[in-house]
């Protein structure tokens, strides 16, 4: 059997485009490596975006695994500073009411759910994920896209 442990990257810092973890950031990632640690895990999955890969890479260190970055597994909309804070939240918001309204910079929910590679429901076409213990350190708004 294999199981998943879906984490949320650590406190970001509050910038546009792609920002790190702030110092209690990398704290809550490094409580969570240590508790993971525990757990045997055979992999660890992150997307390519900054916050996500610095709690991956600090999960992977604990475990001693590497991290796989996977393209598929990035946010469905990134805050780059185009436009104010508040109309992104506010389209965020309607891409959460509407899964299929696509924002102006990014992916609809449905887009973003039906590109998660390592779900179960995403395995019929023969793809399957290694047998073991995974976190699955990225974005968790696809994740929810996905299980919706």
């Amino acid at each position: 059997m294999t199981v998943f442990y879906l984490v949320q990257h650590g406190e970001k810092k509050q910038q546009p485009g792609d920002p790190g973890l702030t110092e209690l950031g990398r704290q809550q990632a490094g409580r969570t490596a240590q508790w993971l640690r525990q757990a045997g895990l055979s992999a660890v999955f992150s997307s390519p975006a900054r916050r996500a890969r610095e709690t991956a890479d600090l999960i992977s260190s604990a475990a001693g695994v590497a991290v796989r970055e996977d393209i598929r597994l990035r946010e469905r909309m990134n805050w780059d500073g185009t436009q104010p804070i508040g109309e992104f939240l506010a389209e965020w918001a309607s891409t959460v009411r509407d899964r299929s309204l696509v924002p102006l910079a990014g992916d609809s929910s449905w887009q973003a759910g039906e590109r998660v590679p390592c779900l179960p429901a995403r395995q019929g076409s023969g793809a399957r994920a290694d047998r073991g213990v995974h976190p699955w350190r990225r974005h968790l708004g696809p994740a929810a896209d996905a299980a919706r």
